[in-house]
């Protein structure tokens, strides 16, 4: 067994209630829509870029179109998705392996259940003529047939999602390629981008996707994963990487020990701040080529490969949280505040109703 499919209780929790779950759903997908909506500050402040922003907008309505797709899934279903309580406060990777697994039975229970309007029919001859409550099993296929209807492979966040290769305004390379994958081991999304220089050729681009996806699959340190790509694309020079963590989601489902989440539960049980208070801790790393060198292939080989020297790993921590909980991390963690690379991006508030 591999020491990612190790789990705890916490890495694929159920929650309590249905009540539970619609806040959990209501949050995360506000959480989202809030991310997209501050792209425009990262943007500003040049985080990102505005090609970039197009990308971290797309993938951010992938995780929300996946979201919306567990919660018709789990509507009227005994299962409960698994989210992951531990410094994720996303669902556990396997919900988004599910749903691809489900691509393959779409045509097969479309075939099967009858469609909306049949189960509108239904439902309202149930209720208004024969006065009588509408069975869960009929509720149950009726959430599993609009459930299959809706799911579409170019819409869902999936383990590994590889942009196409495009070509940038940026000054130091000619060609980006975005992608995104959902690891297995932290279960958080992350965004990745890659501007490099080639000269371009349908087989060299096939060899850059093949790498992506075998190397760049998966959490692990920035200069590890340059050097791996690095190598393996001989006719590739990358120039630069960027990774953005998506975050971690401090809530009241939280049950870790960062001190984000610790300073914000104390306030929720004091009633300092509501139950629907979050903080979004969001993480961009970023790796530079500052030079190259020639190396020998192999030792029987006179070939060299251009390999680049790259940078250490820039590492900034952003926020994004209701004002409240901004001021309350400032009275509760000032230190970790004060020094962030960015003081926090204000956002709306969960409604609490």
């Amino acid at each position: 067994m591999s020491i990612n499919d190790i789990t705890t209780p916490l890495d694929s929790a159920t929650l309590d209630s249905d009540s539970q779950y619609e806040l959990y759903y209501k949050m995360v997908k506000h959480v989202l829509d809030e991310f997209e909506v501050n792209l425009v500050e990262w943007n500003h402040y040049k985080i990102c870029t505005k090609e970039e922003l197009k990308s971290l907008e797309e993938y951010c309505k992938r995780l929300s179109f996946s979201l919306k797709a567990m919660q018709l899934k789990y509507r009227f279903d005994e299962e409960r998705m698994k989210v992951d309580l531990t410094e994720s406060g996303f669902p556990n990777y396997l919900e988004l392996r599910y749903i691809h697994n489900d691509l393959d039975l779409k045509e097969e229970f479309k075939a099967k259940l009858p469609g909306a309007d049949v189960f509108k029919e239904k439902f309202l001859r149930q209720l208004m003529i024969n006065k009588q409550h509408v069975e869960k099993r009929d509720l149950f296929e009726a959430s599993s047939s609009l459930y299959y209807n809706m799911i579409q492979e170019d819409k869902i966040f999936q383990k590994l999602v590889i942009g196409k290769i495009k070509k940038t305004k940026s000054t130091f390379a000619n060609y980006v390629l975005d992608w995104a994958f959902y690891d297995i081991s932290v279960n958080r999304p992350f965004i990745c981008f890659m501007y490099f220089d080639y000269e371009p050729d349908e087989k060299i681009t096939q060899e850059i996707y093949d790498t992506i996806k075998d190397c760049a699959d998966r959490y692990q340190d920035l200069d590890n994963m340059a050097y791996m790509i690095d190598k393996r694309l001989k006719y590739v020079h990358p120039r630069k990487i960027k990774r953005v963590d998506l975050g971690i989601l401090h809530s009241i489902f939280s049950k870790d020990d960062h001190e984000i989440t610790s300073a914000l539960l104390q306030a929720i049980a004091h009633k300092d701040v509501g139950l629907h208070s979050f903080s979004l801790t969001t993480t961009v790393e970023t790796i530079n080529s500052v030079n190259s060198s020639k190396v020998s292939n192999d030792l029987l080989s006179f070939s060299k490969q251009e390999i680049q020297v790259w940078s250490e790993v820039a590492k900034h921590k952003y926020i994004l949280a209701p004002h409240r909980v901004i001021q309350l991390l400032y009275g509760k963690i000032p230190d970790t505040i004060i020094h962030l690379h960015h003081e926090p991006f204000e956002v709306e508030e969960l409604p609490s109703v």
